[in-house]
């Protein structure tokens, strides 16, 4: 959601929304991208510090290039038919659920509940997190974002149990210098939707990632985006949201999803979950 993202963040003229909160998170409504209101100065501000502050790194090594495909939130067709392409390709993916959106619809799409959640478990699938209540990490405090934070993860260890050392997207891929800081004490990497390769000295806490949409990567420059992954022997991230005929400004269709995990593996890339892409890179 980077384009829709920064259009939000230039010039808002609306009252704030979503105030940081003391204490706790804030009530778990499903929110529309379109609809949220990304703060005032100091937010944009701790976003654009916070990014550019790494609290660890890592060499990425690879013996070949890797290709991650992720979900965001994650709608229902996320799993049927996006999971399903992948595992028609002997490929797992990662998905990041927002434990507070279970069930809910939006104008977009209906978000997978715990039953969808623990059967892509059961087939392989990572499960990350993705906050509870879906706020962007800048606009909570300390204490709001931790209590969200431990929300989204008792969720899914009740679902998934045995959970441990999870990786993290950042909702709407906001982030803050003291919220990014905490993550690189308690999950093992944390995704950004800043595009570009993993490779070389890498901030763990903020993966580049490039969204899979008619405005991010298409057939059109699919094989522009391996091209640069495998010239860096690197790791590209995607990720998406819905996988439907007609999807969202933030979604694709089930034959682009198939022909991205197909290309890659015709090229010798690595398609696996993130965290198995850790363990490829050795990274702890």
């Amino acid at each position: 959601m980077e384009q829709g993202v920064n259009e939000k963040m230039n010039g808002l003229a609306h009252p704030t929304l979503f105030r940081p909160v003391r204490g706790r998170a804030p009530a778990d409504p499903l929110v529309d991208p379109d609809e949220v209101d990304f703060g005032g100065l100091f937010p944009r501000l701790d976003h654009m510090i916070g990014r550019r502050i790494a609290f660890r790194t890592a060499a990425i090594h690879l013996d070949r290039p890797v290709v991650s495909i992720t979900f965001d939130d994650f709608p229902r067709t996320a799993d049927t038919p996006g999971a399903r392409i992948l595992e028609d390709h002997g490929a797992r993916g990662t998905f990041y659920p927002a434990s507070g959106l279970f069930g809910l619809t939006n104008s977009r799409w209906t978000v997978a509940g715990a039953e969808t959640v623990a059967d892509l478990h059961r087939r392989g699938h990572e499960i990350g997190l993705h906050g509870h209540a879906h706020r962007p990490a800048n606009l909570l405090d300390p204490a709001a974002f931790a209590a969200d934070l431990a929300a989204n993860r008792a969720a899914l260890r009740r679902i998934v149990p045995g959970l441990v050392r999870e990786n993290y997207a950042y909702p709407y891929g906001q982030c803050g210098v003291r919220q990014k800081k905490r993550l690189s004490a308690s999950v093992r990497s944390s995704r950004s939707v800043q595009p570009g390769i993993n490779a070389g000295r890498t901030d763990l806490d903020f993966l580049k990632s490039v969204e899979i949409s008619a405005r991010g990567l298409t057939e059109n420059n699919l094989d522009r985006w391996l091209d640069r992954a495998e010239a860096a022997s690197g790791w590209l991230v995607l990720f998406t949201h819905d996988v439907s005929e007609a999807p969202s400004l933030y979604g694709t269709t089930p034959r682009v999803l198939a022909r991205i995990v197909s290309r890659a593996l015709e090229r010798g890339f690595a398609v696996l979950p993130v965290a198995a892409a850790l363990d490829r890179a050795g990274i702890a």
